[in-house]
């Protein structure tokens, strides 16, 4: 793992700092959680410092990139290829970075959108992602997700989808359909 780690941070040297800001943030509050909710700490970390390793490219890069690497494609994800970057990091991972833990590439992948069962590491990667310090300052309501994210996981991830949801709702945007599902598998 402290391979793993050690390419990673790396490659984040590379990237624009206002992305290496946020993944340092959301490692932190990743570990934060983790240790919180009893989850594996190093898996986390891992996870929240490559989530976002393929945002650095465009729409137009990211979708060259998972067609010429025969990624699978939804139409949602092909109207917005910004929700490919999760499946692109992803398969990254494996490829680039020789990653063999499927539950951090699955964190990774499904980090975007959430699904249906998720892992508690993919729990905290998702939320760690979502309400970061940065973005809870951006947008006040998302600090309610984060107090919940105190006691319960499975509720910050319903209460975050339903917001989000919405908002894509109002602006007359693409929602993918695990991010409804997912909102419909954690009601409660």
């Amino acid at each position: 793992m402290s391979e793993l780690l050690k390419k990673l941070n790396e490659y984040l040297n590379g990237l624009p700092i206002q992305l290496q800001d946020h993944l340092h943030r959301t490692a932190k509050l990743g570990r934060e959680l983790s240790i919180l909710h009893e989850v594996n700490e190093e898996k986390v970390f891992v996870s929240c410092i490559a989530h976002d390793i393929a945002k650095k490219l465009n729409n137009d890069e990211i979708l060259e990139e998972s067609i010429q690497n025969k990624l699978t494609i939804s139409f949602e994800e092909e109207k917005s290829p910004i929700l490919m970057h999760g499946p692109l990091a992803a398969f990254w991972l494996r490829k680039k970075f020789k990653c063999k833990d499927q539950e951090i590439i699955d964190s990774v992948f499904f980090h975007t959108t959430g699904r249906p069962y998720m892992s508690q590491i993919e729990k905290v990667v998702f939320l760690a992602d979502k309400v970061e310090p940065q973005k809870v300052e951006s947008n006040p309501d998302l600090l309610e997700v984060l107090d919940v994210c105190q006691s319960d996981l499975d509720l910050a991830i319903f209460k975050y989808l339903e917001m989000k949801i919405r908002q894509l709702l109002n602006q007359g945007v693409i929602i993918h359909p695990l991010a409804i599902e997912a909102r419909n598998f954690y009601m409660k």
